[in-house]
């Protein structure tokens, strides 16, 4: 009886040990996970700033509120009037 008494004491023990390493592990997992996930952020902004970037180089991004937006030529004037079917025609 005395040796199963030992031997789970010694059982706990160990379960204790094990539970101590397992949250290490896990708190050294958590922040590895969160050191990439903030790199990950950090690069995709980086992406998206090179992006607009060169998309604002190119012409095709959105006008600026300081540019006027394009104004429409007249047509030309012609200079005979046009010719309408009421005249007589001789």
């Amino acid at each position: 009886m005395r040796f199963f008494q030992v031997l789970e004491e010694r059982n706990t023990a160990m379960n204790r040990i094990s539970a101590r390493r397992q949250a290490r592990n896990d708190d050294r997992e958590n922040s590895n996970l969160f050191v990439y996930g903030a790199v990950v952020a950090l690069l995709v902004f980086i992406g998206a700033l090179l992006y607009f970037y060169a998309v604002d180089r190119r012409g095709e991004g959105p006008a600026r509120e300081g540019t006027p937006p394009a104004v429409q030529q007249p047509a030309p004037a012609q200079s005979a009037p046009p010719v309408t079917s009421d005249a007589p025609s001789k």
